[in-house]
């Protein structure tokens, strides 16, 4: 059982809003040359948040959660390639935290045909759509894991958001199956993609403690920060730089919708102190 949030209806747009989306569209036609983008924009812009649907990309269909939250993926992973490595060889082992519908493990197996994947999911509806668009497509040597990746194997509350932002929290939510990361890690992994809402300060600085990161080659890490968790953010950079990584990161980003109460700031430019950093971590 999940608990998907109410859907809301679609909003009325100004003239200015409909003029900065033509921008957007033009924008990216003209960067992808693709009328797919084109589509996939619209969709994204025009339908309710957290209304479940399809969309037909040429490589085959692909069901959705949310359509905003699927446009937004497509930008991050195909356009901007954002777990684009050099040197990664042609079947490498991936593990892949936080997998939701699969649109990072499509990308994976576009890219590395012969790749070798475990994605972990832990919203069981989004789990449902992740094994079905697997399915769907054909993908071979992905293995589907319904659990949250943690620092320990049990149960652990998990708050479903209806898109991106479900969560291991204390909140109301169900109780999911959790597996300890570093316990499944017993040969070499060329790529470990982490996104799993704050809770990769635990799993990673277990990986660190347990020797289990050093059997890893890359790190893509989508980090969440606020004041609570800002000693964990340095604990974790000494911790990889002590298991022999370079670190570097981009989009460091202010995000006022993080789940948690306001965190204001007194700058103006930076008016929260809940953000998200896409954190890259590699093996020299």
């Amino acid at each position: 059982m999940s608990v998907q949030a109410a859907s809301s209806p679609p909003k009325t747009l100004s003239f200015a809003d409909l003029v900065r989306q033509a921008r957007g569209m033009v924008h990216v036609i003209r960067r992808t040359r693709s009328w797919t983008c084109m589509r996939l924009f619209w969709l994204g812009e025009h339908n309710p948040r957290r209304v479940p649907g399809a969309f037909r990309f040429p490589f085959g269909p692909v069901r959705y959660m949310d359509a905003g939250v699927m446009l937004s993926l497509y930008r991050e992973i195909f356009l901007d390639r954002g777990y684009e490595v050099a040197g990664l060889g042609d079947a490498p082992v991936i593990l892949d935290c936080g997998g939701n519908i699969g649109m990072s493990v499509i990308w994976f197996k576009q890219r590395y045909p012969r790749a070798r994947i475990t994605v972990f999911e832990a919203d069981p509806q989004t789990a449902d759509l992740l094994e079905e668009n697997v399915r769907a497509l054909g993908l071979t040597s992905v293995t589907v894991v319904r659990a949250a990746v943690s620092d320990a194997a049990g149960k652990v509350s998990f708050v479903p958001e209806g898109s991106l932002g479900g969560h291991v929290g204390n909140g109301a939510g169900v109780l999911v199956d959790a597996v300890r990361l570093s316990d499944l890690i017993t040969e070499p992994v060329d790529y470990l993609k982490v996104d799993i809402e704050g809770s990769e300060f635990g799993v990673l600085k277990d990986l660190c403690a347990t020797g289990k990161m050093r059997m890893v080659k890359y790190v893509a890490c989508e980090l969440h920060g606020n004041p609570a968790v800002q000693d964990q953010v340095a604990e974790l950079w000494t911790a990889l730089s002590r298991a022999g990584f370079r670190i570097t990161v981009r989009d460091a980003t202010v995000c006022e919708d993080l789940p948690g109460p306001p965190m204001p700031t007194p700058f103006l430019s930076a008016p929260s102190a809940k953000y998200l950093v896409w954190l890259y971590a590699w093996r020299v």
